[in-house]
């Protein structure tokens, strides 16, 4: 390929200067030699007078379109030393987009070159924080080392790195030293400038906490961990809703039980519509969680919402039917409507 493009180069030479010549959305030859990682041809065209820091109607460069290829962003950085702070669409950099990707070599590249750790993407997003959200271990480790502020940085949205982690769903990603959920969150715990009851307590814009977060992704092992350090089950976000609220919601029985034998309030009700726990499940139609709920915890079944209604009035589960298949008496009685006769002490 690099011969081809030396045999055009040369042909067309006479014809002035399109070395630099753009498309109809800003490419150069230079993009597309970039992006498809070709480096004997980039090569050739800087030897020709190509412009590396050109940038097309999206603000890429060339070090953008070759984030990917270790070879390629080692000779633009090194050989012919870019920009590794260039924003493409006004804010995203070249570590920004390596982190995402997950390439520890490439970052270390761009770190050493001088990429700067503190930008953010528009809403808000460091470097770390996208190396987090997408479950990158090491590299997630690499980038707490070398720039631990960015552990307090929160987005505009509000949520902090640690919330991030919190919220990996990876459960069956397991390695000696637990899940990555698990693994990043406890590293950046014990890498940050705050005190840890900071952290446990900083909510994001919704009211969340990193305890909700692990909740709602039932990270169990990282459940147990926060709850020993001293984060309040109780804790609720926006809308007045614990994590049993969003556990009963989303199904999540195991987290549950393991909130069985803490002093938590199972029939508290949300700030919303009043709805407790119960409630929550019987409306998603969780039938093992309103079993639980029902028989283990011994929920109050009468509690009422804003408009005066019950769990069973609410719900649309069919547990009943399931254990009192006898207690359906005609075709229009809801299942649900049992669930108020539920006897605390039945097997």
């Amino acid at each position: 390929m690099k011969n081809k493009v030396e045999t055009l180069l040369k042909q067309y030479a006479s014809e002035g200067n399109l070395i630099n010549e753009r498309d109809a959305h800003g490419d150069s030859l230079l993009h597309f030699a970039s992006r498809i990682h070709c480096l004997p041809v980039m090569e050739l065209l800087v030897q020709y007078g190509a412009d590396t820091e050109a940038a097309n109607e999206h603000g890429r460069r060339p070090i953008h379109e070759a984030i990917e290829s270790v070879e390629c962003v080692t000779y633009l950085v090194k050989k012919c030393h870019v920009d590794v702070n260039a924003m493409k669409r006004g804010d995203w950099t070249p570590v920004m987009s390596a982190s995402l990707k997950g390439n520890l070599e490439i970052v270390q590249i761009l770190v050493n070159a001088g990429a700067l750790l503190n930008r953010t993407t528009r809403d808000g997003r460091t470097a770390l924080y996208l190396a987090v959200q997408e479950g990158h271990i090491q590299l997630s480790k690499y980038l707490t080392d070398q720039y631990p502020q960015a552990i307090t940085q929160a987005t505009k949205s509000g949520r902090l790195p640690t919330q991030a982690a919190a919220a990996l769903t990876c459960l069956d990603d397991v390695n000696n030293e637990g899940t990555p959920a698990y693994i990043i969150t406890t590293y950046l715990l014990s890498h940050a400038t705050s005190a840890l009851s900071t952290l446990l307590q900083h909510r994001d814009n919704s009211g969340r906490n990193i305890l909700l977060d692990s909740a709602v992704s039932q990270n169990l092992q990282l459940l147990r961990f926060l709850l020993d350090q001293g984060a309040d089950p109780n804790d609720s976000d926006s809308l007045g809703r614990n994590m049993i609220h969003h556990a009963s919601m989303m199904g999540h029985l195991n987290v549950l039980k393991l909130l069985s034998e803490l002093n938590v309030n199972w029939d508290a009700p949300d700030s919303w519509d009043y709805w407790t726990p119960l409630m929550h499940a019987a409306r998603q139609g969780h039938a093992d969680i309103v079993k639980y709920l029902v028989d283990t915890i011994k929920v109050d079944l009468h509690c009422k919402d804003k408009q005066g209604r019950t769990a069973a009035e609410i719900g649309r589960t069919d547990i009943c039917i399931q254990r009192y298949p006898d207690m359906l008496k005609s075709p229009k009685d809801s299942a649900i409507t049992y669930v108020t006769e539920l006897p605390h002490n039945d097997n």
